[in-house]
């Protein structure tokens, strides 16, 4: 086995590892600061995309809106449109019937 040499740590090699240390926490504090920097640049546009994206589909929306309420008049025409079909056909088939009664007697009593 190997002995390994122990150092002694002076005052001056404290002094140093802690300069260096300094160093080191000084150098995370600055790139820590950047991040956040950069978070708060990236969280402001993203706000602002959001905002943009909002708008556009309130407007997507409120066109969406008017063309269901076109389409919903559309359909109430066409209902009417129905309804008055479905009176002639009524009416249409009242007059075959009665024609058929007609027919019907006619061939009988004839």
């Amino acid at each position: 086995m190997a002995v390994m040499a122990r150092e002694s740590w002076t005052d001056e090699r404290l002094d140093d590892l802690e300069e260096q240390m300094n160093i080191g926490f000084s150098e995370v504090k600055g790139e820590i600061r950047e991040v956040k920097v950069e978070l708060k640049a990236t969280r402001i546009e993203l706000k602002n995309e959001i905002g943009e994206l909002r708008g556009e589909l309130r407007g997507s929306i409120g066109r969406l809106d008017g063309r269901i309420d076109k389409l919903g008049g559309r359909i109430d025409k066409l209902g009417g449109r129905i309804d008055k079909l479905g009176d002639r056909m009524d009416r249409l088939t009242y007059t075959i019937i009665a024609a058929l009664i007609g027919l019907v007697i006619s061939h009988y009593l004839g």
